[in-house]
């Protein structure tokens, strides 16, 4: 057995990995179908995302294989952060760098291996997005063109993450550094795209079981477009330059149209949602700002299915308050502790929940939506029980010619 060698650069790699700030942390449902699409492309029973430290492989995402880690003398990765390409073993038996490899000879008993280093700036590697499989075999240059296409966006995901990190970390901020960082996340958000695009061109190829992972990779490229829309919304608030187009909103159909758009992500989060109107009333007008409103109450959804209990109810409700209206959504999760309280408007901040980490954010939502409703001259405040409820509202008056 021949270890890979060290890298001429392993200093400042190692650095550059420790400041993604992302080994030993909780899976990620972007990672995860990643290594799912990559698995399906290659037609493969086991792909990784594999990061090299100094002693070891850590898997952040792991399909198809349980480990979450092995010794980095044994890594087949160790190898691949050495070279751009692609390092690929079709039959580990015939290669003596191999051959008597404890992961060769024993579980997972890697025959055919194919990684594609993650570059992040400055040739950095990282680790790897691999594909693994328990027999000798090859892959087509169509599959290794996507396999690394999707290495690609393995790496804009963690670019991202040192960019949010970084203004985490600082928390200083000002209106034109928040610009410029949010059109810097522009560029691999449009790497992402476009090699989405790639793999949407060549799906036809794959026959129809691809199509649910692609609309999978599409859901997370729109993820991407959400935050960096998020970033440039403050930038725009702080500035005082938020524009609102004020019109007369029926805030039930508002509403309702919310719920729809946000059925899918209510469903990922195995949830159920509902409208309760007071009065059971058709049309409540207000004059605001109906795309912004929207905004609002897609934050106010999203947080409550994020943190709602499985199978659990989120009530979306409408009240009638003399020359006011009062929008509610409530969700029946485990609630907001506390000293957690005088920081849920403030930005980025995140309650920092473990069943939040596969659906994360950047901690802006409730800052941007209090915004907004500042703009609107409105209130908006919430309510939390723990372990019982908690409700997210807004308050705007009711609509007067």
């Amino acid at each position: 057995m021949i270890s890979g060698k060290i890298p001429s650069n392993e200093n400042e790699r190692l650095v550059r990995l420790k400041e993604l700030d992302i080994l030993d942390t909780l899976s990620e449902q972007a990672y995860d179908d990643l290594t799912a699409l990559a698995s399906k492309i290659c037609d493969a029973p086991i792909a990784l995302v594999s990061l090299i430290d100094e002693t070891r492989q850590w898997f952040k995402s792991h399909h198809g294989l349980d480990a979450t880690e092995t010794p980095r003398e044994l890594a087949f990765c160790a190898h691949a952060i050495n070279q751009d390409d692609l390092f690929i073993i079709e039959d580990a038996d015939n290669d003596e760098r191999f051959t008597d490899n404890p992961l060769v000879t024993e579980e997972p008993f890697v025959k055919f291996y194919a990684g594609a280093p993650l570059v992040l700036d400055n040739n950095i590697r990282v680790g790897t997005l691999c594909v693994i499989d328990h027999q000798a075999r090859k892959i087509d240059d169509e599959q290794k063109q996507l396999l690394a296409a999707l290495a690609r966006q393995v790496v804009c995901l963690m670019q991202l993450r040192l960019k949010i990190k970084e203004m985490q970390d600082l928390d200083k901020a000002k209106d034109e550094f928040l610009s410029m960082v949010s059109h810097e996340l522009r560029t691999p958000l449009t790497s992402l795209k476009a090699s989405l695009g790639i793999i949407n061109y060549k799906k036809s190829d794959f026959g129809e079981e691809l199509q649910p992972m692609m609309d999978v990779a599409i859901r997370n490229s729109d993820q991407l477009l959400v935050i960096v829309n998020d970033i440039l919304d403050l930038a725009k608030m702080e500035a005082g330059k938020l524009e609102i187009n004020f019109e007369k909103v029926n805030l039930i159909d508002l509403a309702q149209q919310s719920l729809q758009l946000n059925a899918s992500y209510i469903e990922r989060c195995t949830c159920h949602a509902s409208l309760e109107v007071e009065g059971d009333v058709k049309s409540i007008y207000v004059n605001a700002d109906s795309q912004r409103l929207h905004q609002v109450v897609t934050n106010f959804i999203s947080n409550a299915a994020k943190f709602s209990n499985e199978k659990g109810q989120i009530i979306l409700s409408i009240e009638n308050e003399k020359d006011y209206v009062k929008l509610k959504v409530t969700d029946y999760g485990e609630g907001i502790p506390l000293e957690l309280h005088n920081k849920l408007f403030v930005k980025f901040q995140q309650l920092g929940n473990s069943e939040n980490q596969k659906l994360p954010g950047t901690g802006l939502g409730l800052n941007i939506s209090k915004h907004i409703i500042d703009a609107h001259n409105g209130e908006i405040g919430f309510e939390s029980l723990p372990n019982v409820k908690t409700t997210f509202f807004f308050k705007l008056k009711k609509y007067s010619i």
